[in-house]
């Protein structure tokens, strides 16, 4: 009888542990849907900039603010962006001699047309940016 419980315990851990790798697995390759298009960034329900990316490049435009960033994907659902230029009204809204700081990108979580991201600088590490990116039409 003893025999029998344990027999079926197991049976489930094995049951939840198939499940749960099976769900992780297709978590991190859903985000690759999210790797090419275009997007707006939402803060509190308010449209933060607009995104536009293919595989290697992504526009941002933040009002009259816009700026092109290199995209290195380190695997499919995280990736570091790489300040490539900016335009003017971009450079009179920071600092001159201020860098521009690599950041890194973790999709933490993928929905049918978003995902929520979690973002740092590369020296900053007390920054922590946190939004939903939705996907748009062209």
């Amino acid at each position: 009888m003893q025999l029998k419980k344990i027999k079926i315990i197991v049976k489930h851990i094995l049951i939840v542990i198939i499940f749960l790798t099976a769900t992780l697995s297709f978590a991190q390759t859903d985000c690759q849907k999210f790797k090419i298009g275009n997007f707006q960034n939402v803060e509190d329900g308010v449209v933060a900039a607009k995104l536009k990316r293919n595989d290697s490049i992504q526009i941002e435009e933040y009002g009259p603010i816009k700026v092109k960033l290199k995209i290195n994907w380190i695997d499919d659902c995280n990736y570091k962006l790489i300040f490539v230029e900016g335009n003017e009204a971009f450079w009179n809204s920071r600092p001159k001699d201020k860098p521009t700081p690599d950041l890194f990108v973790r999709i933490i979580e993928v929905k049918e047309r978003s995902y929520i991201q979690e973002a740092r600088f590369e020296h900053e590490k007390a920054f922590n940016y946190k939004s939903e990116i939705f996907r748009v039409e062209d």
